[in-house]
């Protein structure tokens, strides 16, 4: 049924396809590139061999001495850039008013919240462009304040929607063979880039997405 005025049901909803297969086992894939929107999306491993999938940009953690950020470590170099992803440190609380509990369950994570003096760094890129990677990160400014170790959030560039994490066997969200599948929809839809890892040239899956 159709009621009079609701344009909602009578829109469609194109579903988009990027199923295929793997095209050289044992390296990573790109899948998707970052979006503005999506509102759900479906990847179904349609092989006999484990997947592997990233989503996201490259991933770095920090390094904190006295109360400042020392030094940030590359913990997944990804692959596939043209710009430097950019570097935002997020929550590590603050020792101004932290001091009775530093070691916070979440004071590591992204909606903590931050000292008045954040920490700034930006990254250094290796390899052609198109096929950059995350070689180290240079601390700019190392921030003061800090009660416990920031997130360290890296992000791709608006003009570079195409570099991912790296997955492998050891790194990402396992996806078992023979119709294992990863699924979200509505808010929790990330509009990331997403990658696969298979160690198998030539195996199937499905992925599947509306904006």
């Amino acid at each position: 049924m159709i009621l009079t005025g609701s344009s909602q049901q009578r829109k469609a909803l194109p579903l988009y396809d990027a199923s295929g297969t793997v095209t050289s086992g044992g390296t990573a894939q790109l899948i998707v590139p970052m979006a503005l929107t999506r509102s759900s999306l479906m990847f179904v491993n349609n092989s006999d061999t484990a997947m592997y999938l990233e989503i996201g940009a490259a991933r770095a953690a920090a390094t904190l001495s006295s109360g400042t950020v020392s030094s940030v470590a590359v913990t997944n170099a990804g692959f596939g850039y043209s710009k430097p992803p950019l570097v935002t440190f997020k929550g590590g609380g603050n020792t101004g008013w932290n001091q009775s509990n530093p070691t916070f369950l979440s004071a590591t994570l992204p909606d903590y919240p931050s000292p008045d003096h954040p920490a700034k760094a930006h990254c250094v890129m290796t390899g052609s462009a198109g096929a950059q990677t995350v070689a180290s990160i240079v601390v700019d400014d190392p921030g003061s304040g800090y009660a416990t170790q920031p997130y360290v959030e890296l992000a791709n560039d608006p003009n570079d929607p195409i570099g991912c994490a790296v997955p492998s066997a050891s790194a990402g969200i396992y996806i078992a063979p023979n119709g294992g599948s990863y699924c979200c929809n509505g808010v929790a839809c990330t509009t990331d880039a997403i990658a696969v890892y298979c160690a198998t040239t030539g195996k199937a899956f499905t992925f599947k997405w509306t904006l």
